[in-house]
């Protein structure tokens, strides 16, 4: 009788526990895109921005940890390069005694893992692996592969043992697993750095084959820490923005994305098939992106439920937690000082260096220093010409003359490419070149050029020339003449520096008409033809002639998807950065009078209703003619309205 009720007891126990599943409660704090924003600082202008800054975005974190809930932190790439501290950094191989002041900052902050954006690997696998080496975390990347051995060139994932406590306060150890990817193109955006050490798979490829595999290895969940955009068009393979499409996989718990500089959730991926704006979900998958620069962290809430011996995601809510509140203007966080101290000598460091005068390089014979005589800006630099970017095309040009002498290709005729690179948009109303006239200081090559690029110079027939300002004229919506309600001159959803400016030849854009190519590079209206006018030497472009086009080696390794621009076309891969050559031009000239030389603009057209943009407000004290300042929004940027005819 008493085995028979010892029986009945343990047969009521195990019931009631299978009833009663124990739950924990996870928050997994994620960033993206740092590009070295790491303290409150703004490099190109020399002064405080309180906007931004890791050391203030990762308050979230410690104000939970201090609270006692269960963390997670997490990186999803381009940590190492974007601003002029990562290039002060990169001057010196970091060594095990002496490691990245990077890497000394997250094993300080306590992230549990990273991944690698393509920015990563900017200044070559030697410094990469030199600066990641110092990390006391995993760095995870499933789709960087040694050379075509299809063999993981990083570690491809790792299980984390994680110990939580449940909601009745009891520790439990749950094994989180974590990979991460990169885009693909990296192979050709830095050719010269990886072209014969490594290649690459695809995103999704790679995490429907690491997935199953940290699954069957224990992984009660897994977190996928996707350097990737999220692109509602039908998954081909290969793509730079694969982000979404990873939430078909079976098994995923968590999906962390970036690449693209933009915020998810948010109403501009609500076309996204499956999306769940209110919850921050994907086909039932937590997502997110936290755009920039660190002026939001993303934070995904996990409820999980211990069932039979395995953790299960039960539940997920995710969401943005900005570092500036832009109605009251003001900081949600303050920055942490055990984390600013850090980077007290890094700082240190490049503040001395930005504020270096430029000085001749000695082979050139140029004057001591260079100048500008007026202010160099970008905040038109979509609706007009403008010497913020000509001086970019000037100095590629000047570069390719002497790079391409004795060479087969000396006799052709030189173009130049270049993209007004800070002009708002996503990055907000202080994102644009604002380079004072007087005596130029490092900085402004910063200023004027954002990325750690180098000159490469390719081959292409006239035919390619107009498709390729085809392509960039995408910046802009169709504007309808007949409509009398107001237009937005500017497509949001085109990136900035995808606008590429070709001086060499001249041109208008006809934006009364179709664009001919969609964002990612395919055909919108094959009959489509917004530029025209286009000529060489005064007379219409020979669709057969050939051209040199000096541009970056993002460009011509397939960036930005532009017809008819790759690999195959490059004719000289440069070692120079941009931004050098950009400086040597400048100290071989002196003093510069910055006046653009119009080879390009907007077709005269007619609208019935007013045409209007939103740019800098600090252009309304020097407006362009043909251009009204109507008055500061509430996001801080200006609204003006372009005449028409």
């Amino acid at each position: 009788m008493m085995k028979r009720m010892l029986f009945v007891a343990v047969a009521f126990l195990a019931a009631a526990t299978a009833c009663f599943a124990q739950t924990a409660d996870i928050k997994i704090f994620a960033t993206s895109d740092v590009h070295n924003n790491y303290l409150p600082y703004d490099y190109f202008t020399d002064t405080p921005n309180e906007q931004y800054g890791l050391v203030k975005a990762l308050a979230p974190v410690y104000a939970a940890r201090a609270a006692g809930e269960n963390v997670l932190l997490f990186d999803d790439g381009d940590l190492i390069q974007g601003n002029p501290m990562g290039e002060v950094l990169a001057q010196t191989l970091p060594t095990k005694k002496n490691p990245s002041p990077i890497m000394t900052l997250l094993n300080a902050a306590g992230y549990d893992a990273m991944t690698l954006g393509n920015h990563e690997f900017n200044f070559g696998l030697p410094y990469l692996n030199a600066v990641i080496s110092g990390a006391k975390f995993p760095v995870v990347n499933a789709n960087v592969v040694k050379g075509k051995s299809l063999k993981p060139y990083f570690t491809p994932y790792v299980i984390i043992k994680k110990t939580v406590k449940d909601r009745d306060g009891k520790e439990r150890v749950i094994k989180v697993g974590v990979t991460g990817f990169a885009p693909p193109q990296i192979i050709q955006w830095d050719n010269a750095n990886l072209a014969g050490k490594v290649s690459t798979v695809d995103i999704y490829d790679a995490a429907a084959k690491y997935v199953p595999e940290m699954k069957k290895k224990g992984a009660d969940i897994v977190v996928l820490l996707a350097h990737t955009g999220m692109s509602a068009f039908p998954r081909k393979g290969g793509e730079e923005n694969a982000g979404a499409y990873l939430a078909d996989i079976p098994g995923v718990d968590a999906v962390v994305t970036g690449h693209a500089h933009m915020k998810f959730p948010s109403k501009a991926f609500a076309s996204l098939p499956g999306v769940d704006l209110d919850k921050g979900l994907i086909n039932g998958i937590p997502f997110v992106m936290p755009n920039s620069f660190a002026d939001n962290i993303a934070e995904i809430d996990l409820t999980v439920e211990l069932k039979n011996g395995k953790w299960t995601r039960v539940d997920a809510q995710t969401k943005l937690l900005p570092v500036w509140d832009a109605a009251a203007k003001k900081s949600n966080y303050e920055a942490i000082p055990e984390l600013v101290n850090i980077l007290k000598d890094a700082n240190e460091k490049t503040l001395a260096y930005i504020r270096a005068p430029i000085v001749a390089d000695a082979s050139t014979g140029g004057p001591s220093a260079g100048e500008v005589t007026a202010p160099l800006t970008s905040f038109f630099a979509l609706e007009r010409d403008q010497y913020s970017v000509q001086i970019i095309n000037e100095a590629q040009s000047w570069y390719a003359k002497t790079a391409l002498k004795g060479t087969a290709n000396a006799g052709l005729p030189i173009l130049s490419a270049a993209a007004p690179f800070k002009a708002g948009g996503r990055q907000g109303p202080k994102y644009y070149t604002n380079v004072p006239a007087g005596p130029l200081a490092v900085k402004n090559m910063a200023d004027l050029y954002v990325y750690a690029n180098t000159v490469t110079i390719i081959k292409v027939t006239g035919a390619d020339v107009k498709e390729w300002l085809e392509m960039s004229a995408g910046q802009f919506n169709r504007i309808d003449p007949t409509a009398t309600a107001e237009q937005d001159l500017i497509n949001d959803k085109f990136p900035t520096y995808n606008y590429d400016v070709i001086d060499g030849v001249t041109y208008q854009i006809d934006v009364t008409k179709k664009a001919r190519y969609n964002t990612d590079g395919t055909i919108a209206d094959a009959a489509s033809e917004r530029i025209v006018g286009l000529s060489y030497n005064g007379a219409p472009i020979d669709p057969k002639q050939e051209f040199v086009v000096v541009t970056n080696n993002y460009r011509a390794g397939g960036g930005g998807n532009f017809p008819n621009v790759n690999p195959g076309k490059i004719i000289l891969s440069s070692p120079d950065e941009s931004r050098q050559v950009i400086l040597k031009y400048i100290a071989s000239r002196g003093k510069i009078d910055p006046k653009a030389d119009d080879n390009w603009s907007l077709a005269p057209f007619k609208a019935a209703g007013p045409v209007v943009f939103q740019t800098s407000p600090l252009g309304a004290d020097a407006l362009p003619s043909g251009i009204t300042f109507l008055g500061l929004l509430d996001t801080g940027y200006g609204k003006y309205a372009l005449k028409t005819e």
